[in-house]
């Protein structure tokens, strides 16, 4: 029996579309350019210089302001488990306090962790400008509230 072996030209042209210039540029590689670029939503979207400058700024505060967070937790958490080993009153009472902190400790690690992977999508543009500015608000909240937190490099 013959077998039937048919090619294929994959050269077919296609009509050029003209990118509209309010389209976000989606980079996968390393990237200085941030016009027309989106962070990570859509109406977050650079189309002029001074928009970059705040888009900066923004993801400078926001970065700083995730180390506040976790210094407020750390804080919090600290002082709770003092009062709670302070307090050893009857086990009844001691375990649903217990119970309650925990709660919320969880609740609080589960806002860090969304605020902290919410930090690396903004990396993951791959634009060194934005990478930048993480970096610089990480730092600026480290040194204004992070002296007692202890130090992580990982993303929560």
């Amino acid at each position: 029996m013959a077998h039937l072996q048919t090619t294929m030209d994959h050269d077919m042209p296609m009509p050029s579309h003209p990118m509209p210039d309010d389209m976000c540029s989606m980079n996968m590689l390393f990237t200085w350019d941030w016009n027309n670029s989106c962070i990570v939503f859509k109406w977050w979207h650079i189309k002029s210089f001074s928009g970059f400058i705040i888009s900066m700024v923004a993801i400078i505060l926001l970065s700083a302001g995730y180390e506040l967070v976790k210094g407020w937790v750390a804080n919090w958490e600290r002082n709770t488990l003092a009062t709670l080993t302070a307090s050893s009153t009857t086990s009844n009472t001691n375990s649903t306090q217990q119970r309650k902190f925990r709660t919320q400790r969880g609740v609080l690690y589960g806002i860090q962790v969304f605020y902290s992977f919410f930090l690396m999508l903004v990396f993951m543009t791959y634009n060194g400008w934005y990478m930048i500015a993480v970096a610089v608000g990480a730092g600026l909240g480290n040194y204004f509230w992070g002296g007692s937190s202890e130090r992580s490099l990982s993303c929560h």
